[in-house]
């Protein structure tokens, strides 16, 4: 009866936004694991430690045109998050990821798109 007591009281967790947002951009298959890893060490994102490695630990099995969704439980803020990371390999060297999110979470992604996206175009970089 108490344990009945205790659970009816317990402070019940934020529901995970839904997925309502989505970002896309072709990566060198080099610069996968070090934008993930990035993601991971945001002060702002908090994911499991392996997922950056999961993803790219699978890149060398997809073929050509195959692709593969992955999901991410976290938080964001400090509040709980999902994020939803597909690789489309059109091609070997340069795969196309797809991050799946809500708003928020999709807007931060997109700052650090820009950042790579920015430091890919300057000379000597």
């Amino acid at each position: 009866m108490l344990q009945f007591l205790t659970e009816l009281f317990k402070p019940k967790p934020a529901p995970t936004p839904p997925i309502t947002a989505e970002t896309s951009m072709n990566f060198e298959a080099r610069d996968i694991g070090p934008f993930l890893a990035r993601l991971a060490g945001s002060p702002r994102f908090e994911l499991p430690r392996d997922f950056a490695a999961t993803i790219t630990d699978a890149l060398p099995d997809l073929d050509l045109g195959q692709t593969r969704r992955w999901r991410i439980d976290g938080d964001f803020d400090q509040r709980a998050a999902v994020l939803e990371i597909q690789v489309f390999m059109d091609d070997f060297d340069a795969p196309d990821l797809s991050f799946f999110s809500s708003a928020p979470v999709i807007a931060a992604i997109n700052a650090e798109l820009d950042l790579l996206d920015d430091t890919a175009e300057r000379p000597g970089t």
